[in-house]
Formats: C-alpha cells, structure tokens, sequence
C-alpha cells in the first residue's frame, strides 16, 4: 500500500512539475516593461538598483482612409441596377418558384441557365460578370446577395472602394 502510495504520489509530482515547467520561465529583461511590474529580485527591497524608466515610443497614427463619396449620380445609376436585378430575380422565382441559392458565382450560372428548367435570363442591365463569374455592379465588384426568405433577397453593393461593411456601401 505505502509502495502504490510513493508511485503515485511522486507521478503527480512529475506531472505538476511538467505542466509548471519552471524551466521555461523568461526573466525579464531589467527596465523592460515586463520587469518593471515583475516581483522584484530576491535581498533587500531597498538596496536594489532602480531602472531609469523607458521613454515612451510614440506611433504614428495609421492614415485614416475616406472612401470616395458617392455622387447623387452614382447613387441613382446603382439603384437603377438593383431595380434592374431585383425584375430579374423576380423572374427567375415566379419561373423556378423561389430565388436562385448559393455564392454569387452560383447565383450568376442559375440565373444563366444552370437550373432545374435551363430558363436563362438576361444579365441586368448596369451590371456586368466579372471572369469568376460573378455578378458585379457598376463599380465591377461582386454583388453580395443576402437571402430573407425563399422568396426575398437583399441586395448589396460594396460602393465606389470596393470594401463591404462601410458606410459607402448602398443595400436594397
């Protein structure tokens, strides 16, 4: 029993030591950061030597970027587009019975003739198809279809920069 007891007692040992590993402990390098909010070394608090503190680095700030503001114009032309893809849409639905499914790329074939029926529609006018054969607006990026229901999609366009989820972006 004391022998089973000393086996285990020491395996828990080793473990703990392994999964401690004081071994792997850094030391702070003296007037790093790290070190400053460290323990502080072993003897006398007050007669160990004081580091001169770091001087603060200062960063350039990252360039903010404004992405370029939309013309009423503009605004127009891609409402104009998503008005023009929505008919499309509603077309392809009341033929197949609900809204083509997938990426955009999936959604281009289907609405290009690779459904349940082949009915092909015509690309919408004010978008065009990029060479991954997506759908794009007039900017040339991708639409990003968002669907509601089996019926209802939201569409969205990445606006003038190109980037989605900012405020230049235009959804229907």
């Amino acid at each position: 029993m004391k022998k089973i007891l000393l086996v285990s007692v020491t395996a828990i040992s080793i473990l703990g030591l392994y999964l401690w590993r004081p071994w792997d402990a850094k030391t702070p390098v003296s007037g790093s950061p790290s070190a400053d909010r460290s323990s502080p070394p072993h003897g006398n608090l007050t007669n160990s030597p004081t580091a001169p503190p770091t001087p603060a680095v200062l960063e350039t700030p990252p360039e903010v970027v404004t992405p370029p503001a939309i013309t009423p114009n503009d605004r127009q032309r891609v409402l104009d587009s998503i008005d023009n893809l929505e008919f499309t849409l509603r077309d392809f639905a009341a033929s197949l019975g609900g809204n083509p499914v997938g990426t955009n790329a999936e959604i281009t074939a289907a609405l290009l003739g690779d459904n349940a029926k082949q009915i092909k529609l015509p690309i919408p006018q004010g978008s065009s198809i990029n060479s991954h054969g997506e759908l794009c607006d007039s900017w040339g990026n991708p639409w990003f279809f968002h669907q509601l229901s089996a019926k209802k999609m939201e569409l969205h366009s990445a606006g003038p920069d190109g980037k989605m989820w900012n405020e230049d972006d235009i959804v229907h």
